[in-house]
């Protein structure tokens, strides 16, 4: 075999071999992108249960996790089960959130997730009355072992001074 057709035949193999590299990384993007929607999907239905025991499938639920809300900082599972799912089982009756414009970037390891939020609910209690929040939110995930856990959460209302909605 001549020198140019080893040099040839070299380049065409290492083109495959890293278009397979690509399609194979394409493809855990997109397992993982799944995967992060999904946790998305059960956060929305512990929320709307308040739900520890399915919650607890997909926060980490060591002491470093966190949430920061317009109301304080709740840091460590405890704190998190307490101070958001105790309290939005006992403060509403019934709970509905949603979500939209959702965007998923990932880090390796990591991934930041943003997206809007809508909750309806009903507050418990002798008057019970329904009321509406709107907000946005951020969402820090770690892809531990071969599943992805929520390790940090923050949300806030809506912008108040004439920024638009969405991205």
């Amino acid at each position: 075999m001549n020198k140019k057709v080893l040099i040839l035949l070299v380049l065409v193999l290492s083109f495959a071999a890293c278009k397979s590299q690509d399609s194979a990384k394409s493809d855990q993007s997109q397992k993982d992108i799944e995967a992060i929607k999904q946790v998305i999907e059960s956060y929305k239905e512990s929320i709307n249960l308040a739900d520890t025991t399915l919650a607890v499938t997909f926060w980490s639920t060591t002491p470093e996790v966190s949430v920061i809300h317009p109301r304080g900082h709740e840091k460590g599972w405890d704190e998190i089960k307490f101070g958001i799912y105790e309290m939005f089982g006992t403060r509403f009756s019934t709970r509905d959130l949603k979500t939209y414009n959702e965007l998923i970037t990932i880090y390796d390891n990591m991934a930041v997730v943003i997206f809007y939020w809508i909750f309806d609910a009903t507050y418990s209690g002798e008057n019970p009355t329904q009321m509406q929040s709107k907000g946005r939110e951020t969402q820090i995930m770690e892809k531990i072992g071969n599943e992805w856990k929520i390790v940090h959460v923050h949300y806030s209302g809506m912008p108040q001074t004439g920024e638009r909605e969405g991205f």
